[in-house]
């Protein structure tokens, strides 16, 4: 296939609206397009307005580091994101920034809770939502993706943009194909993802998505693993490593396990990678088992979680209260002195993500004291950026690893 170098054009339009959003709250899209009510529009992804990668002290931060702010969309599983909010803003102590949201939520207090006035089309705010990012400069930045459903969900790829608008934070755009929920970073600068965000970027080479990848996340190493099916269609629905995989802290390594294959033996593969290796703190890895399983051809697993200020919410499954005691202990053991709450996601994950999937994490800016209500100021609502640019057409094929469905030469 012949490839034509591309170049990105920043033309914004600001775009006004009522609030009130079509969303069918219960009947939301899951993780991977509905080709019976999605379509491809077969135009330029959203990117947010940046000369340049964020500065040199900007670093993501690792989810068990302290948190500020909880996002979430407000598009579906109403009751599991009510349970969430308020899990963030009690024993987590942070607040939520509710996209779309109502004007209040049962059990989550006023002072802690933001409305952002901003379209969006589904729940999975972990891929398209921002990447929080803290600087020693005091003052927070969020690095804007390009999510892989753009040219179906035009409203979830613009929201870092809009998000940043509505809370006067400065966003960076950065040309890869990147879900949220293949991040994961530990706070000595490593990286960790499957390789499914190579697939997704297969116009450019390994060398220059790592290379974009450090530049504005802040990170020195990044560490690749195989999902479920690699290098076909991932078995659990998305190919992200938060399906299979979640740091505790920077030497301890929360893993699901399952009996069957695929599941089973990319468990095996990953567990080999820690053992005996010690991590960047200089502490050998700990490795701490979970059981996951499919039934139905869902892929049930307790890695999907949310780590807030030592508040692990993590997801909870109807007659599973075995698995679910056995989770408990697996981060208790994981985090000292950890709060766990569970959400039931019975709902969500059958679509393909729980309780990670549908929250995206706004550090806390540093030395500042961890007060919910303080640490953020509301800022006017916003609506809109939608940029264009010259970009091969995604084809509405469902095959999202192909090298026709992938952007080509920024």
């Amino acid at each position: 296939m012949k490839r034509t170098r591309v170049f990105l054009s920043l033309s914004f339009l600001t775009v006004f609206t009522s609030g009130a959003f079509a969303l069918d709250l219960n009947n939301p899209l899951p993780n991977w397009v509905d080709q019976k009510r999605e379509h491809s529009d077969g135009r330029p992804p959203v990117l947010a307005q940046t000369k340049a990668a964020p500065p040199t002290d900007f670093h993501i931060p690792a989810e068990y580091e302290p948190v500020g702010a909880v996002v979430i969309g407000w598009a579906g599983y109403t009751d599991m994101l009510a349970g969430i909010g308020r899990a963030v803003t009690g024993p987590g102590n942070a607040q939520l920034w509710g996209v779309a949201s109502p004007a209040s939520i049962q059990g989550v207090p006023a002072a802690s809770y933001s409305r952002v006035s901003a379209r969006i089309d589904t729940v999975w705010v972990r891929d398209y939502g921002p990447f929080g990012l803290s600087a020693g400069m005091n003052r927070p930045g969020i690095v804007d993706t390009i999510y892989r459903h753009y040219q179906y969900r035009r409203n979830d790829d613009a929201l870092p943009a809009n998000l940043g608008r509505a809370k006067g934070i400065d966003v960076f755009g950065m040309p890869l194909v990147l879900d949220g929920g293949n991040v994961m970073v530990d706070s000595k600068g490593n990286l960790y993802m499957t390789k499914r965000t190579y697939l997704w970027n297969s116009g450019k080479s390994v060398e220059q998505v790592d290379s974009i990848l450090k530049s504005y996340f802040g990170v020195k190493n990044i560490y690749t693993f195989d999902y479920s099916g690699y290098p076909g269609q991932p078995a659990d629905g998305t190919g992200h490593i938060d399906m299979f995989m979640k740091l505790l802290n920077d030497h301890t390594v929360l893993i699901s396990v399952a009996d069957t294959e695929p599941f089973k033996s990319n468990s095996e593969k990953a567990i080999a990678f820690f053992k005996g290796r010690k991590a960047a703190d200089g502490e050998p890895f700990k490795v701490i088992t979970v059981k996951g399983w499919e039934d139905s051809g869902v892929w049930y697993t307790y890695t999907n979680s949310l780590i807030v200020n030592k508040v692990a919410i993590i997801p909870s499954y109807s007659g599973r209260p075995a698995e679910e005691n056995a989770a408990r202990a697996a981060y208790q053991a994981g985090i000292p002195g950890v709060t766990v709450v569970p959400v039931p996601s019975d709902d969500s994950i059958a679509a393909g993500g729980s309780i990670h999937c549908v929250t995206q994490t706004i550090p806390v800016l540093p030395g500042r004291v961890l007060k919910a209500a303080e640490v953020f100021t509301e800022k006017p609502e916003f609506i809109g950026l939608p940029v264009d640019a010259s970009i091969t057409p995604l084809r509405g094929s469902g095959n999202y690893s192909a090298v026709d469905q992938l952007i080509k030469g920024f």
